[in-house]
């Protein structure tokens, strides 16, 4: 099976880089096997390099030409956002509209999901390699988030009658729900907090609307972090401008 970068660079349309091997190895940053003749370069990384505890091959000292180009400071720009794969191509995935689009409609597999939450991240060949459309994982920052798309978007219609019980209005930009805090890039240590009550005093508390929707709440509570975040960019249809990014 394909490595990471390997479908993040043809996607892109990139060309691998480094010279021909002379020995078999395995890529120190993605775990490609490198066979003889494969384009390789020798592992390197700066002192400034901190994600060693990420590396496939920690003791391997190749890297393979898919990684060689993403190495790059053109290939980090260029990989920190997007969902990428070799029948579609690249898939924006940085705007909101974006985001909620794609976890909507993911491409045929296999695809690669990345979604940075600071400059120059290495994104690529960290992320896992999907083989559902149903079933799938995003690299975002630091984690890989889980998403079950029907669990998903199940709960977008489970927010709104929450929401529409507790009488929270909807606005142009995002659809009625029970959430304070729903964090793009969970660095909110409030991610998922739920509202007390309606925006009124007198409008349906949380515990009313628990006692009335206990299936609504059963598929929230279900939830992974991986679909809570999905749910920032599902429930914002409105959102895309760059001010929301």
């Amino acid at each position: 099976m394909d490595r990471s970068s390997t479908i993040v660079l043809r996607a892109l349309g990139w060309a691998p880089d480094g010279v021909p091997a002379k020995k078999e190895g395995t890529c120190a940053y993605c775990g490609q096997p490198i066979h003889v003749g494969d384009l390789h370069v020798r592992f390197s990384a700066g002192p400034a390099f901190m994600d060693d505890l990420s590396l496939a091959d920690r003791g391997s000292g190749m890297t393979c030409g898919y990684c060689v180009p993403l190495l790059s400071r053109d290939g980090l720009m260029a990989s920190g956002y997007g969902v990428f794969s070799e029948r579609g191509g690249v898939t924006p995935f940085r705007k909101w509209a974006d985001i909620a689009a794609a976890l909507r409609e993911p491409p045929e597999p296999p695809f690669v999901a990345v979604y940075a939450t600071a400059n120059n991240q290495h994104m690529a060949w960290r992320a896992p390699v999907n083989l559902s459309r149903d079933l799938f994982y995003i690299r975002v920052g630091l984690r890989d988030l889980k998403i079950r798309r029907p669990m998903l978007l199940d709960a977008v219609g489970q927010c709104q009658k929450i929401g529409e019980f507790m009488r929270v209005p909807p606005t142009p930009k995002s659809l009625s729900h029970p959430f304070v805090v729903l964090s793009s890039d969970l660095k909110d240590g409030q991610h998922t907090r739920l509202r007390y009550r309606g925006p009124k005093e007198d409008d349906p508390s949380l515990e009313n609307a628990m006692a009335a929707l206990p299936d609504a709440f059963s598929a929230l509570f279900n939830l992974t972090l991986g679909e809570s975040w999905g749910l920032r960019f599902l429930l914002s249809p409105g959102a895309g401008t760059s001010s929301d990014d």
